[in-house]
């Protein structure tokens, strides 16, 4: 009896056998024959992505999960993906100057470092580790006192 080829996770990728190759090519034929969504499709569009698009997303997101309330499109982005979406999640809500360390569970996604350091926060990246219910907060609180005591202001 063989073993089946196992399965390389270094880079994340999906398996190709489940890309839905012929949905995507009906999506893209039925949009592609739309003019008004073409312009903005082929052109840069919106910065937060084309409407009916995040509006699709947010009724499914709210059916498919049973939301107690609706999630509204306005709260949907759409990006080229979690490492730009790290990016600009970072350029608006964190500042070098101001943050101290950026606190993110381990393991974690090898390609986020350096998103990290592009934005400014070479050598500020500290490790929190779970434990069987999630977050080790008794290890977060302590290393986050720690630093207080540690932080020299500039």
């Amino acid at each position: 009896m063989s073993s089946p080829s196992p399965i390389n996770l270094s880079r994340g990728w999906p398996a190709s056998d489940l890309f839905p190759t012929q949905i995507l090519q009906n999506a893209a034929v039925s949009v592609l024959s739309n003019p008004i969504i073409t312009e903005q499709g082929l052109g840069y569009g919106p910065d937060e992505g084309h409407f009916e698009l995040r509006k699709n997303i947010a009724d499914w997101l709210s059916r498919n999960y049973s939301l107690s309330r609706a999630l509204s499109a306005e709260r949907i982005c759409i990006s080229g993906g979690a490492s730009q979406n790290l990016a600009c999640v970072l350029q608006v809500f964190a500042d070098p100057m101001h943050t101290r360390y950026v606190w993110m569970v381990e393991p974690i996604y090898h390609l986020v470092f350096g998103i990290f350091e592009d934005a400014g926060f070479y050598n500020r990246l500290r490790a929190v580790p779970e434990d069987e219910c999630g977050i080790d907060v008794v290890f977060l609180e302590k290393a986050l006192k720690k630093s207080a005591i540690d932080h020299q202001p500039v």
